[in-house]
């Protein structure tokens, strides 16, 4: 058993550690490392690893629109869904999309195809930090396609993306 002055020191250490090794105030530290697995997809039996770095090296796109999480208009770009699926060689026809607090969503894939899905890493030309949506937020071109303003979408823009299991 521990006396209370060897555990008062070992606090003292553990506290002291903690405070030597956070951030400077005002210095926001990156959420992950670029080679750091950000998203797992697994289908047809097979789980892929995304980092991102990865996903930034696939083919890009920017969604300009305002969402009900934030005031105005804000720009977001990341990959595209279909890219994605294309990448890991996926068939099926659902996607069981699951974020870091399990928040989990099912949706059928090519709904989220037409309708434009895009796995965002970006928010303002900026990684997304997990503090804010991020790594990875499932967006939709709102603005541009006003049918979509709906709660079936809005349910299906999954922030804090970390997983992806596509059903047969």
């Amino acid at each position: 058993m521990l006396s209370r002055r060897t555990a008062i020191c070992a606090l003292a250490a553990m506290a002291w550690t903690c405070l030597a090794t956070a951030p400077s105030p005002g210095v926001v530290a990156p959420a992950h490392a670029e080679d750091d697995t950000i998203l797992k997809v697994s289908a047809n039996g097979k789980t892929t690893e995304f980092s991102l770095a990865a996903l930034d090296a696939m083919p890009q796109t920017s969604i300009r629109t305002g969402l009900p999480w934030y005031d105005g208009v804000r720009e977001f770009s990341g990959v595209p869904l279909k890219d994605i699926l294309s990448a890991v060689g996926a068939t099926g026809t659902t996607l069981q999309m699951t974020a870091l607090n399990d928040y989990l969503v099912s949706a059928p894939i090519q709904e989220m195809i037409d309708a434009g899905a895009v796995l965002a890493t970006r928010h303002e030309g900026q990684p997304m930090p997990i503090s804010d949506k991020g790594p990875i937020f499932v967006l939709f071109p709102f603005d541009d396609r006003p049918e979509l303003k709906h709660q079936a979408y809005y349910s299906r823009a999954v922030w804090q993306l970390d997983r992806i299991e596509v059903d047969p």
